[in-house]
């Protein structure tokens, strides 16, 4: 299956080890600087790339140095960036991670440019050469929760193609009732997995069962929750099961656990699991992701995830 991956595409930069009175300090001597790609349609992009699968991206970056370098990561790992827009009037999306000397990290961001992504930029070919259409940033990027999202997954489902949600925490619109606000797009999900805390704040309810209840007026085919070390929640509304995560791997960076869930979900989905064998497949994916350092460095390839789904679940 081809896949097509929707959303941020950020260029992130950690610097360590940054002492919390830095503000204080007038010059600390830091580690080598390391460059890395992040946001979740960049992640779960390189994600999918890694566990074997055809994966094109589409969003912004501008001509900058932060742009260049998400292109050229995309390249080397074959994703197709014919969707890509270069952007005029703002920067690339950029973050600078200051990670302390307990390993907590502090971001700094530049991310204007997600206003600028509208459902007219992604073009019907680009729907029409893949099987599974991802869009991550449900409540993130504001043209996209306007129509955006519902005009891309309407153009997917007349060409038959999936339609797979996952969202985005905004702190900066907190009184927005955004199960109301993002009603249009539900409509067209297929399947909606966003994390706890993203559920809790569109629903109000902080139960996985209750929450479920509240996407039961939608089409969907599968709703789930993210739901960190505890494992997850997925229900097809027929049948609901919480799934924990494999046990004695270590945990060494929990940055792009979400994504890499995702990229394991769609992954296992593409290779003829159904929703609960594939979000065993995506817990796997994303354990193996946290022992690593960065938002992906740690996703393996299909056939070791599904060594370690077969030893963990089978």
């Amino acid at each position: 299956m081809k896949m097509l991956c929707i959303g941020m595409m950020v260029c992130d930069t950690l610097l360590s080890p940054v002492p919390s009175n830095i503000l204080s300090l007038d010059s600390v001597k830091i580690d080598k600087p390391s460059v890395c790609c992040g946001g979740d349609a960049l992640n779960v992009a390189i994600g999918l790339a890694k566990l074997g699968n055809s994966v094109s991206i589409a969003g912004r970056v501008a001509k900058d140095a932060n742009g260049e370098f998400i292109l050229r990561e995309c390249d080397s790992r074959g994703i197709n960036t014919s969707g890509v827009i270069y952007e005029k009037e703002c920067a690339t999306a950029a973050s600078y991670a200051l990670i302390d000397e307990k390993g907590e990290r502090h971001f700094l961001s530049e991310k204007s440019i997600f206003a600028r992504l509208s459902g007219r930029d992604i073009g019907d070919q680009l729907i029409e050469e893949a099987d599974m259409i991802y869009i991550g940033s449900a409540m993130a990027m504001r043209k996209m929760d306007e129509g955006g999202i519902k005009d891309v997954f309407c153009r997917a489902h007349r060409r038959g193609k999936m339609t797979v949600m996952d969202a985005a925490f905004n702190l900066e619109d907190p009184e927005r009732d955004w199960l109301s606000y993002l009603a249009p797009a539900f409509m067209e999900t297929d399947i909606f997995f966003p994390s706890m805390d993203e559920a809790v704040k569109i629903t109000g309810r902080t139960e996985p069962e209750l929450i479920a209840e509240c996407f039961k007026r939608f089409p969907m085919k599968v709703f789930g929750i993210k739901m960190g070390a505890e494992g997850c929640f997925v229900t097809d509304f027929k049948e609901k099961r919480f799934i924990k995560c494999p046990q004695g791997l270590p945990v060494v960076d929990t940055t792009g656990a979400g994504d890499s869930f995702m990229a394991g979900l769609m992954s296992g989905l593409a290779n003829g699991m159904d929703i609960f064998s594939g979000a065993e497949f995506a817990s796997c994916v994303a354990s193996k992701n946290v022992g690593s350092v960065g938002g992906t460095a740690g996703i393996p390839d299909y056939e070791e995830a599904f060594d370690l789904y077969q030893s963990f679940y089978k």
